[in-house]
């Protein structure tokens, strides 16, 4: 497993999802204590943030990867489709990444339903909330996966992914398994995507 950097900044990339399982409690301690997001000097990005939503859902902590999405989603100019593809070397981390996509998607769609585009100020009135909650449908604009993601062959081997508690599931039939994942054999628990 990588040292961390001297500030806490981000690594890239991060370890396969093997290897942060492998020491998972280590690894989420040194998430917790990050203190920076992207490399030092280096400006963030929709793929950098796409590392950092990776790393929170392989060791389920629940709140960093809420604030990740939430992030995200926040960012106005980063379309989910236009989220470019790593090529990551790793076949387990690679589909994990091509799984994101889909999560952010379900994410801000549930949320462009209700009015709460991601170009919404923070505060605004009643009257503004109002007018957001009931704009014509065909006045939304909705995320899309981007194409690589399509691309992404599912691993020949179920990945096994354990829950914050170390629960292992056993198959998809499982309802608490993913939808999200299972397209490139992921097993893990379905993640708490939605806020408004």
């Amino acid at each position: 497993m990588p040292e961390p950097q001297p500030h806490g900044y981000q690594l890239y990339p991060p370890p396969p999802p093997q290897a942060i399982l492998a020491s998972r409690s280590e690894y989420y301690q040194k998430l917790r204590y990050r203190k920076y997001w992207p490399p030092e000097n280096t400006p963030d990005t929709p793929l950098l943030c796409l590392y950092r939503l990776y790393e929170f859902l392989v060791v389920d902590d629940v709140t960093g990867y809420r604030n990740t999405i939430e992030y995200f989603c926040k960012q106005r100019t980063w379309a989910v489709c236009d989220i470019p593809d790593p090529q990551d070397p790793d076949p387990c981390r690679y589909a994990f990444l091509a799984c994101l996509p889909a999560l952010l998607k379900a994410a801000f769609n549930e949320r462009i339903k209700l009015g709460l585009v991601r170009d919404v100020p923070a505060i605004m009135s009643p009257e503004q909330a109002e007018a957001y909650r009931t704009a014509p449908e065909s006045s939304k604009t909705y995320e899309e996966v981007p194409e690589w993601t399509k691309n992404v062959k599912p691993l020949e081997e179920t990945l096994f992914m354990m829950s914050h508690d170390g629960v292992v599931m056993k198959d998809f039939n499982d309802p608490r398994a993913s939808n999200y994942f299972k397209p490139k054999n992921i097993l893990i628990w379905g993640p708490h995507i939605h806020f408004t």
